[in-house]
């Protein structure tokens, strides 16, 4: 444990940080699921899959721009969606 003032001050900042970074983390997890599950959905309009992807593409940006992760992770991600986006696309057609 710390014994200065300023090592105590970051280490309280560090926690909160990692508990925020936490919890963004598992809700981008949960929303790539969901996000899957809209897409791969037949009973879905294209425009609410679309709007889907649109969101999952936003929120990712919003944590690349927190901090969460580095922009290369940020833009894999997007690729991936996007991927297999186009591929339910092609099957359907």
């Amino acid at each position: 444990m710390a014994n200065i003032k300023s090592a105590k001050k970051r280490a309280r900042q560090a926690e909160k940080r990692r508990e925020r970074n936490r919890a963004l983390k598992t809700f981008l997890k949960n929303l790539r699921k969901k996000t899957i599950e809209i897409l791969s959905s037949e009973t879905e309009s294209l425009e609410k899959k679309q709007q889907a992807l649109n969101y999952y593409k936003s929120q990712l940006d919003k944590a690349w721009a927190k901090g969460l992760f580095k922009r290369n992770k940020s833009s894999r991600l997007k690729s991936k969606i996007d991927i297999f986006f186009n591929k339910v696309l092609s099957v359907k057609k």
